[in-house]
């Protein structure tokens, strides 16, 4: 599994629009295959907006990464400060879970 963290902030719109409009994105990311669950929340100290999507594969990331979905929402003139990172989860041998960067 492949955890994505996605953090950004949105310009250019009042707080209700920038909710529905990051609200509107993750339901977007939500149609790729390989995803296996997703989240969103708001820092309100910084007005940061965090997405974390959980893929099944690295493959599955790619193509998200690869899509015009994507590219729009890197594109967009709303966000800003954009911050895309991954990890990878791993079982171990009594079942917690580990997590390392991914290479």
């Amino acid at each position: 599994m492949n955890i994505q963290t996605i953090t950004f902030n949105v310009t250019g719109m009042s707080e209700k629009q920038a909710d529905w409009y990051v609200e509107s994105l993750r339901l977007g990311f939500g149609e790729f295959g390989g995803l296996a669950a997703q989240a969103r929340v708001r820092i309100p100290s910084s007005g940061r907006y965090v997405i974390f999507c959980t893929w099944e594969s690295r493959q599955a990331l790619r193509a998200f990464r690869h899509s015009e979905t994507y590219a729009r929402f890197v594109l967009s003139p709303h966000v800003v400060n954009l911050r895309d990172d991954d990890e990878i989860a791993e079982e171990s041998a009594d079942e917690a879970r580990t997590v390392r960067a991914a290479a």
